[in-house]
């Protein structure tokens, strides 16, 4: 096994042009022509999520519920992304990304974008409250004089709220990033109020004429912030929050355990640098200014809008009882017919006879779950191997790995403590894993393990057997209900042993390699896919056909991209289903006039990857945990597992991939110059929408398709 070190890459600040074998027959475009920006591209992105909130044809909770995504979207992305951009505009001023903006540059046109897009969410979230009131649910947002009976139900049920009392010349007391405070000021003076537990910002009132009433607490507070300070004169008073960077900042070869630097780092972000303040107020003010400088934030920092702050809450009436026209109808996932009176035995039967696929969250996810279930309690299970990146706070995944352990079976596990925001989680399970006896494999320094992969050996009349389960998602339950993913369940004896080489390199923590039907990173994925896109083009070159088909959330590795439009050039067709970010610019004359890039925004988040290859008529179907990123090839331990069962990959070929290019109610597509447009179904064809489709292809136990006498008919 080798020491295990990082692959050389392509500098991702500055792309060359590439040179040599494989080189593009036009001349090469500048860098700005080639490349769409990452960032750029995926605040697009979240304008589409916030399109899907402006629709009049979704139910007014379900709106409510994207317009929260888009808020908790963008918090991320200023804490990791924008904070990150940041820094190399410090660092690097003169270096450019490989659209060819710098890093001041990326900030200044996202800082524009943002603009547009919190004020086109502004106008959004009101007329979601007027769907709403016309439901009978009423937000209460405005709180002018004058309304005493309104303020006499809301004084008494006001939540803790604490505030300090400063001079203008005294800074800043500590803020906490993500609550919601309000700040006052008056001549010489300032206060800043703080409401200490998110979910009681939204104060539910007395229903009145069958009406259920709310009221946002932050607003209340800046509209009546005199009854607090009586005696003071109120100049101004508005809500705001900060956003603080998230980068742990660890490092891999300090003298503390990697453990223990995680749960110092996680306790520091309260106290990181503020890379965003955002104010809820009518207009900017002496008091944004001053707090915003006081922050250590220029004006760039500091975004104002009269929209309320932090709507995840809001997000918290879709548990109202009641009220079923204004949700989507609710999905109850399918177990396939062959797997629901399974015993522990049979299912081992079953996976022996064929390959069995799970596409979540039409499938149910509790076949997996009773997978690992019913290991931990078969006499004839002698090994469990196990990666978790992000788990529930109670896993019936994670219990029934420290019920085997319990049980005298040998139970490892690679629990990936870096998974941002999970962090604290995944330690606790750590500990309980090696406290109930579970072998849990030290972390990888610099490197992620991100692969989703099981495998449960047993001992059958002497011989050890190896069942293994490998996804495309996180093995959690609840998410398994809102991600689209796809999971496979293989007795294959390749990919068994492959699997098992693959954790013996987690536990030596050596470098992958030698693998032939797995694509694993460092490795060898980035290496393999770009000689799978080059087989394409040679293929297409040699009068044959070639074509290529991806399924990603994401796609911005430069080499990638690059190998892609020396395909297009050749003549493959390229169909690609990327959901968020695309740096590749799609149907430019000499370049990439073959590659179509579609994204597919409905009810559920679109998180499988599937990397289709007609391989001249031998047809290659990969499924991974990766996006076609820099650091999913270089910086995470990833697999790409094959679907060698030819029923299989028709399906997914014909039904998974063919729907999804082909949605013409959900369905965007983007245009060379970086934009999306909504794609609209002709008058003479059929209206397509894949979620909905694969919805009921689940509720027919797949007839009609090349699954009906499988497993799933």
């Amino acid at each position: 096994m080798t020491a295990m070190t990082r692959p050389q890459q392509t500098n991702w600040l500055s792309f060359p042009p590439r040179a040599g074998d494989g080189g593009t027959s036009a001349r090469p475009l500048p860098a700005s022509n080639r490349f769409l920006n990452r960032d750029l591209s995926w605040l697009r992105f979240n304008d589409r999520v916030l399109e899907e909130a402006a629709s009049a044809s979704v139910p007014a909770l379900e709106r409510l519920r994207f317009a929260s995504i888009v808020s908790s979207n963008l918090d991320e992305f200023f804490m990791v992304r924008v904070a990150e951009i940041a820094r190399l505009a410090r660092r690097f001023p003169l270096r450019r990304f490989p659209d060819g903006l710098t890093a001041a540059q990326v900030l200044a046109q996202i800082r524009d974008h943002v603009l547009r897009q919190k004020g086109r969410q502004a106008e959004v979230l009101q007329d979601i409250f007027r769907a709403l009131d016309d439901a009978s649910i009423r937000i209460y947002v405005e709180f002018p004089a004058g309304h005493a009976a309104l303020d006499s139900e809301i004084r008494p049920r006001i939540p803790e709220v604490r505030y300090v009392l400063r001079r203008s010349t005294e800074p800043v007391p500590p803020l906490q990033s993500e609550r919601l405070h309000v700040f006052v000021r008056f001549p010489g003076e300032y206060a800043v109020l703080t409401i200490q537990e998110r979910e009681q910002r939204l104060l539910e009132l007395p229903s009145h004429r069958s009406v259920r009433r709310f009221a946002l607490v932050e607003r209340w507070l800046a509209a009546r912030a005199q009854e607090y300070f009586p005696g003071r004169e109120v100049i101004e008073a508005f809500p705001f929050k900060l956003i603080r960077e998230a980068d742990l900042r660890y490092r891999p070869d300090d003298e503390e355990t990697l453990e223990e630097q995680i749960a110092a780092a996680v306790q520091r972000r309260s106290k990181a640098k503020v890379v965003r303040l955002e104010v809820d107020a009518a207009s900017y003010s002496e008091g944004a200014l001053f707090l915003a400088t006081a922050l250590g934030l220029d004006s760039a920092g500091l975004y104002r809008f009269a929209l309320p702050l932090d709507l995840r809450t809001l997000a918290s009436l879709l548990r109202l009882p009641g009220y079923r026209k204004l949700r989507y109808a609710p999905v109850r996932p399918r177990v396939p017919p062959p797997l629901r009176k399974a015993s522990a035995k049979r299912i081992y039967d079953l996976v022996r006879e064929r390959d069995i696929l799970l596409h979540h969250p039409y499938d149910s996810f509790e076949p997996v779950v009773s997978f690992i279930q019913r290991a931990a309690e078969d006499p004839s299970v002698v090994r469990i191997l196990h990666t978790m990146y992000r788990t529930s706070r109670q896993s019936p995944i994670m219990e029934a790995l420290m019920e085997a352990a319990r049980r005298g079976k040998r139970v490892t596990a690679y629990v990936e403590i870096k998974a941002r925001f999970d962090e604290l989680n995944n330690l606790r399970w750590a500990e309980d894993l090696r406290k109930a006896g579970v072998r849990v494999v030290r972390p990888m320094g610099g490197f992620k393990v991100h692969s989703k992969v099981t495998q449960v050996v047993r001992l059958e009349q002497g011989v050890e057997r190896a069942y293994t389960h490998l996804g495309t998602g996180n093995y959690h339950p609840s998410t398994a209900k809102q991600y689209t993913d796809l999971g496979l369940l293989t007795a294959d004896t390749g990919i068994g042993l492959e699997v098992a080489a693959y954790f013996e390199a987690l536990r030596r923590r050596g470098g992958p390699g030698g693998f032939r039907e797995l694509l694993v990173a460092p490795d060898s994925l980035h290496r393999q896919i770009i000689r799978l896109i080059r087989e394409e083009t040679r293929i297409q070159r040699a009068g044959g056909r070639g074509q290529i088909i991806g399924k990603m959330n994401a796609l911005v590795d430069p080499d990638t991209i690059s190998a892609l439009y020396e395909a297009s050039q050749a003549g493959v067709r390229i169909d690609l289903l990327v959901r968020g970010i695309c740096c590749l610019r799609p149907g430019i004359q000499g370049l990439s006039e073959t590659v179509r890039v579609t994204s597919v925004v409905d009810r559920f988040l679109e998180h499988s990857r599937i990397f289709y290859f007609r391989a001249g008529g031998a047809e290659k179907v990969y499924l991974s945990s990766a996006d076609w990123m820099p650091r999913n090839f270089y910086s995470r331990f990833e697999i790409a597992f094959p679907v060698k069962d030819l029923a299989l990959r028709r399906f997914i070929r014909d039904v998974i991939l063919h729907l999804g290019l082909n949605d013409n109610v959900k369905g965007w597509v983007l245009r060379p110059d970086g934009a999306y447009e909504r794609v609209r179904p002709g008058k003479a064809m059929a209206r397509v929408r894949s979620q909905e489709a694969f919805l009921k292809l689940a509720e027919q136990g797949y007839r009609r398709t090349i699954l009906e006498h499988r497993v799933h008919g």
